[in-house]
């Protein structure tokens, strides 16, 4: 471990000092050390200060150089009723600290940590994206750095099936495999195997979540994303990031990868489009299935019959149990928080062992540690965020960035459903980059008017807010290729296709009348090829 410290303090001073110059490193700096967060975890282990990496290394110099050398925050682009039922969310966290059934300051500061160290993010989102540009980049950061969990969890899927899990497991891990394959379990009742696989991350537990989390950066880049390179890379992420989600061992990705297109097609409000979604996100997972040996039918009685479960035990049930043993005011922050477990004395271990341990639902876990008042903040701030970004949607005009507005709508759903059966918002790496997507999801409204005054200012059609919008259209000269709101790609045949422009020029050539007769071009509609005719 000394060893590792020492090598690491040279990288951890340049990240400071690169971080403070450009508080934007930070971000991408966020998403580079993301794939590597249960190797820095192994090699430090049984050294607790693995888990605390990311935060020393990238997050305290982002929030100071955000916050107090840049002074670059757009506060305003965060609506105010967010920042009142976070700012309650945060009050009832500071009171349940205090509180007298805390067993000791670990349990609290691990609780405190696990419920706000992150929220700041929603901030420093909603200014990161500044144009189209900003947010492109940013998604296919995600998406690249994504290839290394996807990579090793593919590998060591394969590896298992070949009954070599374990000695390649500890090639990656070390000692610390053991803890990180939930003891190299699996299950074996879906016609093959299916193992808990962690990815480059600490548990299993955190490699499914990404593996689903993954799906919304993807579903956003396929909506701003003009080169056909990185379209093509961009659909080959999204075959290994569903192999990887469903080779993962989570069995709750079953359910919420195909769940997830179809909210997303849902926020979309295209019913064709969802009817597709279900029917291609439905035979391609059949086929997977059927490649892989394991028995659809199966596998999704055991899914039908766990959601069940969960929708009892952890839903209502949990929440029905929670108000048993939180009340009103609560037992305490970190009293139900998984990290906090660490940190708690005997005779409170004891007593979660004889309660069958902590409540697996992110609303429950909010009124044992939190009370009922807490709870109901904490509904507040997930209900109105999911509020916000759906008002975001229905300001953007561009439709490029209300795809990618509907996407983080459904994230911010999804989440809100998927609450119920786990601590989503507690799990790596959803914990930021939930908040991070969130405050991206904010910035778009503003990065749709300043493309429009743009596009405006170079005389540039603007798309109509909805069909049938007052107004005409001004013909205008040619569009510089890449610039603007307007349609992303063309038809090639039809009116308004490619096709379509070379017969109207071909006509307009052959017209009969002197060449000063005849009327200028029509204006062009965006297409690159015709940006210089």
């Amino acid at each position: 471990m000394g060893i590792a410290v020492l090598l690491g303090l040279p990288i951890a001073v340049a990240a400071w000092i690169g971080i403070c110059i450009n508080w934007r490193w930070g971000v991408y700096g966020l998403v580079a050390y993301t794939p590597f967060t249960g190797i820095v975890v192994a090699i430090l282990y049984p050294s607790p200060l693995g888990t605390l990496v990311r935060d020393i290394l990238v997050v305290v110099p982002l929030y100071l150089a955000f916050f107090v050398l840049s002074k670059q925050a757009r506060y305003d682009r965060i609506p105010s009723f967010l920042y009142a039922a976070y700012g309650a969310l945060a009050l009832f966290v500071m009171f349940a600290a205090a509180n007298p059934g805390v067993p000791n300051l670990m349990v609290a500061g691990i609780g405190v940590k696990v419920w706000l160290s992150y929220v700041p993010l929603l901030i420093v989102g909603a200014a990161f994206v500044r144009h189209e540009d900003d947010l492109r980049n940013f998604l296919r950061a995600l998406v690249v750095s994504a290839w290394i969990p996807w990579a090793v969890g593919i590998f060591l899927f394969v590896s298992a099936t070949m009954d070599n899990y374990e000695p390649v497991a500890r090639f990656f891990f070390g000692d610390y495999a053991m803890i990180a394959t939930s003891e190299f379990g699996a299950f074996d009742s879906y016609g093959a195997r299916l193992f808990r696989i962690p990815g480059t991350f600490q548990y299993n537990s955190q490699y499914g979540v990404f593996c689903f989390f993954m799906l919304f950066p993807l579903l956003m880049l396929l909506e701003v994303e003009r080169e056909r390179t990185w379209r093509a890379f961009t659909w080959a992420s999204m075959i290994v990031g569903l192999v990887a989600g469903f080779t993962s061992g989570a069995r709750g990705n079953f359910l919420f990868l195909p769940l997830i297109f179809v909210m997303v097609q849902f926020f979309k409000f295209r019913a064709g489009g969802m009817i597709q979604g279900i029917i291609g996100v439905g035979g391609g997972l059949i086929a997977a299935l059927a490649i892989s040996g394991i028995d659809g039918s199966k596998m999704y009685g055991e899914v039908g019959q766990l959601t069940a479960r969960y929708s009892t035990e952890m839903g209502t049930g949990g929440i029905l149990e929670a108000f048993d043993r939180g009340g009103l005011l609560g037992r305490g922050v970190g009293t139900n928080t998984g990290g906090a477990r660490h940190g708690l004395d005997e005779a409170t271990a004891a007593l979660l062992k004889s309660e069958g341990g902590m409540v697996e639902n992110y609303y429950a876990k909010a009124i044992v540690e939190l009370g009922f008042f807490g709870f109901i903040a904490l509904i507040a701030c997930l209900l109105l965020m999911l509020l916000s970004c759906l008002r975001a949607q229905f300001q953007i005009r561009s439709p490029a960035l209300k795809g990618v507005a509907a996407c983080g709508t459904a994230m911010a759903a999804f989440i809100v459903l998927v609450s119920m059966k786990g601590w989503a918002l507690d799990a790596e790496p959803l914990n930021y980059y939930y908040y991070l997507t969130m405050g991206i999801m904010l910035a778009l409204p503003h990065v749709d008017r300043r493309m429009a005054a743009r596009a405006a200012g170079q005389g540039i059609p603007i798309p109509a807010a909805a069909p049938g919008a007052a107004g005409p259209r001004p013909a205008v000269a040619a569009r510089p290729a890449g610039i603007g709101p307007g349609p992303r790609h063309r038809p090639l045949i039809g009116r308004n296709g490619y096709y379509g422009d070379i017969v109207a020029r071909r006509q307009m050539a052959s017209s009969p009348r002197a060449s000063d007769e005849r009327g200028p071009n029509p204006p062009d509609s965006g297409n690159p090829k015709n940006a210089n005719s």
